[in-house]
């Protein structure tokens, strides 16, 4: 699997609240932070996917850059989000910034940023 791939799957892994897939997509070490600032793992994560506290009913790609070398590769994705988080909807156009390791023939992310994006010129 190429890292565009990987990181279209993760979009729709996303998108579906597939925990499965998720658990494959990301490293067990994986880090993330989000656009307040809280710092969250792979099983905070998964938890809120798990326990419905997060739906992300629409995450639609505006523009997405993938670099990647032998072992490692980044993605920065630009994408209009909608989510139900908390009980709360929620909409936003963020950018995440994904650090992936390479792992046999697949991709995992290791760390990842959320963002506010900024609105397009």
């Amino acid at each position: 699997m190429s890292l565009l791939e990987a990181e279209r799957a993760l979009q729709a892994a996303q998108r579906g609240g597939d925990v499965s897939a998720l658990e494959e997509l990301l490293h067990p070490r994986c880090v993330g932070v989000g656009p307040d600032g809280s710092v969250f793992s792979k099983d905070d994560d998964l938890e809120g996917y798990r326990s419905g506290l997060l739906q992300i009913t629409r995450l639609e790609e505006e523009s997405l850059d993938v670099q990647e070398d032998a072992l490692s590769g980044v993605t920065r994705l630009v994408a209009a989000v909608d989510a139900i988080q908390g009980g709360t909807a929620v909409s936003a156009r963020l950018t995440y910034t994904r650090l992936w390791v390479r792992a046999g023939e697949s991709w995992r992310v290791l760390a990842a940023t959320l963002a506010p994006a900024s609105e397009p010129a």
